[in-house]
């Protein structure tokens, strides 16, 4: 009986040996952190009992800030949260770390998930902006106008163009963090070289 079972017990050991090698020699995926990257998922709010206790940044969580929990975005990032159903924006900070439930990508304090309109429904569809990082604000929104569609002549009357605003950014003159911005130019003069 002996026999028996010291062959299995190897066998079990090489294959969980194999299983850790396997595991160490896959490259680990990072999600990217650049000024300008987009992300969608869903969004929810702070439970009652989180408020006035210390975040992941060691801060005190307040109803009446704009901060906001985050996975992985660095401490003091700034990001804009659009819903996606009614289209309303704001600028959060990331001074915390979750949420933990599947799928939903940001938590909100209170005084932000107001604002969304997202106080009442409880969870939404959200995109995610990144805008700036150490509390300094790097991409500055401005809006356009936008047509829709052509407008349409009729004998009868005249119908009036549908003009939208679209949400676009600007790189903001003065930033003081300068190690957080791609730098395309030496790109460009290699491959002005190359030609």
């Amino acid at each position: 009986m002996k026999s028996i079972f010291k062959p299995i017990k190897v066998n079990l050991i090489k294959k969980r040996f194999l299983k850790g090698l396997i595991f160490l020699l896959i490259p680990i995926v990072s999600n990217s952190q650049n000024l300008g990257d987009e992300t969608y998922g869903i969004a929810s709010f702070y439970s009652n009992h989180f408020y006035n206790k210390k975040t992941a940044n060691q801060e005190i969580l307040k109803k009446k800030e704009l901060t906001a929990a985050h996975k992985y975005l660095p401490f003091n990032c700034l990001v804009e949260v659009i819903n996606l159903q009614n289209k309303k924006s704001i600028i959060v900070r990331i001074n915390d770390r979750g949420p933990y439930r599947k799928g939903r990508i940001i938590d909100l304090t209170e005084i932000g998930a107001r604002k969304l309109g997202i106080k009442k429904v409880g969870l939404s569809k959200v995109k995610l902006k990144i805008v700036g990082f150490e509390k300094e604000l790097m991409l500055i929104p401005y809006n356009h106008l936008v047509l829709e569609g052509n407008p349409r002549f009729s004998r009868k009357f005249y119908q009036k163009t549908k003009l939208k605003y679209r949400k676009k950014y600007r790189l903001k003159k003065r930033i003081r963090n300068k190690k957080y911005l791609k730098k395309k130019s030496k790109n460009i003069k290699k491959k002005k070289v190359k030609k």
